[in-house]
């Protein structure tokens, strides 16, 4: 079994594992490929589906590096569109689902003024879904980071945006064709997003929100971590007020997020 194929095995029966919640414990490293193939046993037609999906695993030349050396990288990727955006300069966008006019002005305002550099997001509604359309009016690149298999798209509503980013953009999952959005694949792709960006964005979010968790992993990964500024008053305003607090640069002008930025281009 190539090196490739095994990883993609490996991977998809451990989310196999996930999906039904059954323990599965690893043999030592010398019997481990005639366990993989002892496991594959009887799901081959169903394995060689999985590898016409297009897909990148960790040993390819084509993973980025900044992604690799982030908190916990996936073994493997799935994705839709351009794979080539990965390298290129990226910011994420984060911020909640209750996101409303603030941020949508906010981005009409900043995307268009940002240096060269693609829009990561989630495809959450909310702020994600802001993000990505802001993008995609502004002619710019958008990477959507979804907590499902490909083949699904949730929220439902957003299909049409799922098909324009997987046509002119790029979406990518680590999760095998199938896998439903659970709420612990939401946390757990937050990963990936503050791993695949140079900067992490977040627009409103209350005190304890997913987004935090996201800006969280960009400071584990040393990324540039920003936020938008809100009234005190506001509920949402308490994860940015608070990252601001923290040191996170507050975003007033889109030279706030190139300033610190420019360098990676």
């Amino acid at each position: 079994m190539k090196l490739r194929d095994f990883l993609l095995a490996v991977h998809w029966l451990s989310h196999q594992s996930l999906a039904t919640a059954k323990a599965m414990t690893f043999p030592p490293d010398n019997e481990l490929v005639s366990w993989v193939q002892k496991q594959l046993a009887g799901q081959m037609a169903a394995f060689n589906q999985l590898k016409q999906q297009p897909f990148i695993t960790i040993i390819d030349p084509s993973y980025p590096d900044r992604l690799k050396e982030s908190f916990q990288p996936p073994l493997v990727l799935f994705y839709r569109g351009d794979w080539q955006l990965v390298h290129q300069t990226n910011l994420a966008v984060v911020g909640a689902r209750q996101a409303g006019s603030y941020t949508k002005t906010s981005l009409a305002n900043l995307v268009p003024g940002l240096d060269s550099m693609a829009i990561v997001s989630g495809l959450a509604q909310g702020a994600d879904t802001m993000a990505h359309e802001a993008a995609l009016t502004s002619k710019r690149p958008t990477i959507a980071v979804v907590a499902h298999g490909l083949d699904l798209v949730y929220p439902a509503t957003n299909r049409e945006l799922f098909n324009q980013i997987a046509k002119i953009g790029l979406v990518i999952s680590e999760y095998p064709p199938t896998t439903p959005p659970e709420k612990f694949r939401f946390v757990a792709r937050n990963r990936i997003i503050a791993g695949l960006a140079h900067g992490v964005l977040v627009t409103e979010a209350k005190a304890k929100s997913g987004s935090l968790i996201t800006a969280n992993y960009g400071l584990q990964n040393n990324r540039e971590v920003f936020a938008l500024p809100g009234p005190l008053s506001a509920p949402l305003a308490q994860g940015p007020n608070a990252l601001i607090q923290a040191g996170a640069k507050m975003v007033l002008t889109a030279q706030d997020i190139n300033e610190e930025l420019h360098f990676y281009d």
